[in-house]
């Protein structure tokens, strides 16, 4: 009797044991269940442009991954770059980080990455000196990318090998770089940066010298509405170094701030390396300081090749100079001057023109007719009844050529070309991209030269 009521009371006890333990967990579950309701209530209106896969947040002590489609917590860790993987390895590429001060700890490396789109309304990410890097092992590894609204305190972008990147409404402060690109496989070209800000960074944009199997292209970046405060020595807002060609690109409604707390070695743009044809239309370089030193709105280097200065380029305050050209480069812009003397015309014998001479402008300029001024110096013994012709031809952007301007000589002599005459050949509507020019004679042998010089503007 005494042990069936023992049994009995373990029995009752085990059930009471496993209620309690039911409530528990039941307790538990709905715990978990409204926490992330809550969750999911607070951040569910998230998404500006697009629908985020994963949605970032943090508080004092850990950092969390949202799913954008359940809206439950997928992952918590202690730093943003954990949380960054997580969503990568999980495939997705719509990333919103939400607002605060994020403490990264090291360096993110985004390895061959496409159609990344990493959106922020503000975050502060403390990166300590590091850098998001954007790294393709070459450039159809890492396309597409964009990375939005973030701003990075002591940190930088490094786009490596990588193609249409597009990097906009971020700001840079208080760091040695800002946005950097560098060639180490392919190129690195079709770049957008656009409404970005650089305060007290040292190099806020930087084309690098490529290394390893890295060509030289930076091609087709465009820079646009960004502005540079340089506040320390030694600092510079865009930087093409040597064998880095930054070509065919544009920077546009730019503004450069030098000379505010530091008036010594500032400089808006150093070209090391190639712009040709890159255009800057509406980029303002403005100097604060009072008295210079070393201060230039823009510094060619002795192998820089300096791009198209367009409307709107403007220097405004103290300069050590304007534009610092020590090693002569040509500068190139609508509207500049040019010269070509002395330039010998091959003479052809018995009627038959000689090897033409084609007159180029510099690359990605054309020649303006309306400012063409040509001169024709024949020199040399005529023989009896020798006749020198000379012909001069527009060739076009197309190929095509315009009809013969020739003139005709029977002595020594130097002459002018008419205005109308060059009028007579310009064509209903077309770009001029070079003047060709050749000679000939009507005996079979001739002492007679030819030597012409071309005065001008540039369109």
């Amino acid at each position: 009797m005494a042990e069936s009521v023992s049994y009995m009371g373990r029995i009752k006890l085990s059930k009471r044991i496993l209620a309690y333990l039911g409530f528990f967990l039941l307790g538990a579950v709905l715990s978990s269940i409204v926490w992330a309701t809550c969750q999911f209530f607070v951040y569910r209106n998230l998404s500006m442009r697009i629908n985020y896969d994963y949605i970032i947040y943090g508080d004092s002590e850990k950092v969390f991954v949202k799913n954008g489609l359940t809206g439950f917590i997928d992952f918590a860790g202690e730093n943003l770059s954990d949380a960054i993987y997580f969503a990568l390895e999980r495939k997705g590429l719509n990333i919103f980080i939400k607002s605060g001060r994020y403490d990264v700890s090291s360096s993110i490396l985004l390895r061959n990455v496409s159609n990344l789109k990493m959106v922020s309304d503000g975050a502060e990410l403390q990166f300590n000196g590091g850098s998001l890097i954007l790294r393709g092992e070459d450039y159809e590894e890492s396309m597409n990318n964009l990375i939005e609204g973030l701003t990075f305190i002591n940190g930088s972008i490094i786009v490596e090998n990588s193609f249409m990147t597009t990097i906009r409404e971020c700001v840079f402060k208080d760091s040695d770089l800002g946005i950097v690109f560098l060639n180490t496989n392919t190129w690195t070209e079709c770049t957008l940066i656009e409404n970005c800000y650089f305060e007290n960074v040292k190099k806020c944009i930087v084309f690098k010298t490529p290394i390893n199997n890295g060509t030289e292209s930076y091609a087709n970046t465009e820079i646009k509405r960004c502005n540079f405060k340089l506040t320390r020595e030694n600092s510079v807002a865009i930087h093409v170094e040597a064998k880095a060609n930054f070509n065919e690109g544009l920077l546009q409604n730019i503004r450069i701030w030098l000379g505010h707390s530091n008036e010594t070695n500032q400089i808006g743009i150093l070209i090391e390396g190639s712009m040709l044809n890159t255009l800057l239309h509406n980029v303002v370089v403005e100097s604060f300081a009072k008295d210079p030193n070393e201060i230039y709105g823009i510094k060619i280097g002795q192998y820089g090749e300096s791009p198209i200065l367009g409307q709107g380029v403007v220097f405004l305050g103290n300069f050590t100079k304007n534009i610092d050209n020590s090693f002569n480069k040509w500068l190139y812009g609508v509207g500049s001057c040019f010269k070509f003397e002395n330039i010998s015309v091959p003479v052809g014998l018995n009627n038959t023109y000689g090897d033409p001479c084609e007159i180029t402008p510099p690359k990605y300029l054309y020649f303006s007719i309306s400012n063409l001024h040509i001169k024709i110096l024949v020199e040399g013994k005529f023989s009896e009844n020798e006749v020198i012709t000379v012909r001069l031809k527009l060739k076009f952007i197309d190929e095509s050529y315009s009809k013969d301007l020739t003139k005709n000589f029977n002595s020594a002599a130097t002459i002018w070309s008419d205005h109308e005459d060059l009028l007579t050949i310009l064509p209903t509507m077309n770009i001029i991209s070079s003047l060709t020019l050749d000679a000939k004679t009507n005996t079979a042998s001739s002492d007679v030269k030819v030597y012409i010089w071309i005065y001008g503007q540039f369109n």
